[in-house]
């Protein structure tokens, strides 16, 4: 057989072949969701669920009253934050600016706070959890999902 007429046919053959590859063996896989937490010990002050206009649910009038965790959101995707208390905590979520993205304060004191939102990149925030007559230390759990 021609050398020239092997190499073509071998070429043909190899290009030929490469779309009976799978389309998603190019992707990479979603990156695992992030868990976190911390605690939040805070001293009691019913003013933190009567803010001034644009402060949100969780700007008491005592420091002691507020606990903050920094977080970079990674990526476009959901966070997802619950602050695992039993008695009458508030939350938030804020830009590094103090602008409130998102809050929570449940219907009842009783009620366990939780919120949701989601960013489309990178972005860093501040989670918030006040105590307005809740237990002096809860846990807040959080989970970042990628789209």
């Amino acid at each position: 057989m021609n050398p020239r007429l092997l190499a073509v046919a071998t070429l043909v053959g190899l290009v030929g072949a490469l779309p009976a590859m799978p389309a998603d063996a190019a992707k990479k896989p979603k990156p695992k969701p992030i868990h976190g937490s911390f605690d939040a010990t805070a001293t009691p002050d019913p003013t933190s669920d009567t803010p001034e206009v644009g402060k949100g649910k969780c700007a008491p009038t005592t420091p002691t009253a507020r606990v903050t965790h920094a977080f970079t959101v990674p990526a476009a995707g959901t966070l997802s934050v619950q602050l695992n208390n039993k008695l009458d905590w508030s939350g938030d979520i804020r830009d590094t600016d103090g602008t409130v993205e998102t809050d929570t304060d449940g219907d009842l004191p009783t009620t366990p706070e939780a919120m949701e939102i989601t960013f489309k990149k990178r972005t860093p925030v501040v989670i918030g959890a006040c105590s307005f007559t809740g237990e002096p230390s809860i846990t807040v759990t959080y989970t970042f999902t990628y789209k």
